[in-house]
Parts: structure tokens; C-alpha cells; sequence
């Protein structure tokens, strides 16, 4: 029987510049006792990211977030309203460059991280040689899909866990031969980890074990 675990972590603190993530997550699961075993993935939403290495700007008013968009932008693609859908500078496609204004104080804005997989890089190492265990971390956001209603939470960035599980070459049940099949495992278990971790409960880190994934440097 395959069975998946998902917990969210609550109790954190609001985070802000400079706090040391890593060791308020750790702190946290020891005090209520959770604990992180090998092979274990945490899923991190972006936002804490950002709060810790400063990628808060304050926010005036729409002339200000129009030019903090255009400044985070590779390309503008589309705009429709106040919605740009542009690439930003990591080459992520997503609605204003994926500047947000949800879970941040009023008058403020958060921008990406500068380097999402060097953050969960930073992250994992630091848990690794704390607890001696091996596990993966994703960096996860909220962005929307062509032709579908409502948003997902995707991976933007990671470390220690391979992205996408290729079948290519593999046989179905059938014994047919799999041509294309490449599963984003990455972006499905930061969607699963949304349903725990939600907008507005204030869970920014959620753990899932029990999903054996390959280790990887990429």
C-alpha cells in the first residue's frame, strides 16, 4: 500500500530580513515534537523566502508597482487590465513578474528571490548537517495556467530532490512503449503541500514523507 504524509508546520513566526529560516523550522518541529526523518521534503512557500532576504518594497501606489514590474521584467508578454504577464529575469512566465501583495503588511509588496534554488540549497544544507539526514526542499508559488480557471502552486525552486520523473522508454500495462511521459514532480508536491499549507492559515513550511524521490545536485 503507498501512502503519503503531508503536515504543516504551524507556531512559526512572522519572518523578516535576516532571520535564520532553517533554524526557526528546526526550532519549531522540536518543540512540538515533529520529527523529520530521511528523505523527508519540505515545501517552503516563496514569501518567507523573500521576508528573510529582504525582497520586501514599499508600495505607494499602482505607478509604483507598474514600475517594480517593468524593473523585475525580461519581457513583457500580455497585458490585459492591471494584469502583466511577463517573464521574469529567472525566466519564470507568470502574472506581474510574480510580485505579490498577499501576507505582507499593507503599502508593501514582496518580489521573488533572487535565486530561489540557491535559497533551498542554503536551507537543506543547513538541516542536513544539523540532523544528519538526507532530504529535499522546494521553494513553491502560486502561479496561473493557460486555459484553466484558478492557480496551482508550483516549484520554483529546489535542491537535493530530482525535478521530473521521466517514463520515457519504460512499458505501460499494456506493453506499449512510452514515448514522452515526464511527470513535474517537483510542481505536484508543491500543490500538494498547498492544500495544507492554504493563503491565509499562516503555514509557510509543509513536510511530506513517505514519497521516495531520487536524489539529485540539480
Amino acid at each position: 500500500m503507498k501512502k503519503l504524509e503531508i503536515i504543516g508546520v504551524t507556531g512559526l513566526p512572522e519572518f523578516k530580513e535576516g532571520d535564520n529560516l532553517a533554524e526557526e523550522i528546526l526550532k519549531c518541529l522540536s518543540i512540538q515534537n515533529i520529527e523529520l526523518v530521511n528523505k523527508s521534503i519540505l515545501v517552503i512557500a516563496q514569501k518567507v523566502i523573500s521576508k528573510v532576504e529582504g525582497q520586501k518594497r514599499k508600495i505607494l501606489n499602482e505607478e509604483d508597482l507598474n514600475t517594480l514590474v517593468h524593473e523585475e521584467s525580461q519581457k513583457i508578454i500580455r497585458k490585459r487590465g492591471k494584469t502583466i504577464i511577463a517573464q521574469t529575469k529567472h525566466g519564470f512566465i507568470c502574472a506581474n513578474v510574480g510580485i505579490d501583495r498577499s501576507n505582507v503588511e499593507k503599502g508593501y509588496a514582496l518580489l521573488l528571490p533572487e535565486n530561489p534554488d540557491a535559497s533551498a540549497k542554503k536551507i537543506r544544507r543547513h538541516i542536513e548537517r544539523e540532523l544528519d539526514i538526507e532530504v529535499g526542499v522546494i521553494i513553491s508559488d502560486t502561479f496561473g495556467r493557460a486555459w484553466r480557471n484558478g492557480q496551482i502552486n508550483i516549484a520554483i525552486g529546489i535542491s537535493g530532490i530530482e525535478p521530473v520523473k521521466s517514463y520515457v522508454g519504460e512499458k505501460d500495462s499494456f506493453d506499449n512503449e512510452l514515448n514522452v511521459t515526464q511527470i513535474a514532480i517537483a510542481d505536484e508536491l508543491s500543490s500538494a503541500a498547498e492544500l495544507v499549507m492554504g493563503k491565509t492559515e499562516k503555514i509557510p513550511v509543509a513536510i511530506i514523507s513517505n514519497y521516495e524521490f531520487t536524489r539529485s545536485d540539480k
